[in-house]
């Protein structure tokens, strides 16, 4: 979904939240994960390279903090190359573009999506 958060800003205070965008980007979609932690998909088809999702608490956004990845499938409903529609919402699931009871009844709440998001940069730093 597109995002109306502003940009983090090179302050002391949002190094972190700068640094925690830029390696969920890079680090494995959250609603990939959840589902490959269900079983419900191989390990090798969670996809890396994501859009960073912005919440929000109703209308209000929470912070750069309070995010998490996801894949272009599942942020924007955006085709992989050489599938088509049926074929990914087979493998992947619903998009956060199917609604948020939806999404989130298939992947889990947006808390469990940052506190993964959070568990998985922790075990991305260490290594």
């Amino acid at each position: 979904m597109w995002s109306n958060a502003p940009p983090p800003t090179k302050e002391e205070g949002t190094r972190e939240e700068g640094a925690r965008i830029e390696l969920a980007k890079t680090g494995p979609c959250m609603a990939c994960l959840s589902l490959q932690m269900q079983q419900l998909l191989e390990p090798e088809l969670v996809i890396y390279g994501c859009d960073y999702n912005h919440v929000k608490s109703g209308s209000r956004w929470r912070g750069h903090m309070f995010g998490y990845a996801l894949c272009k499938w599942h942020n924007m409903r955006y085709l992989m190359e050489g599938n088509t529609f049926a074929t990914m919402r087979q493998i992947y699931g619903p998009s956060l573009l199917d609604g948020s009871p939806t999404f989130h009844e298939t992947y889990g709440s947006d808390d469990e999506l940052i506190a993964n998001q959070t568990y998985i940069d922790e075990l991305r730093a260490v290594a």
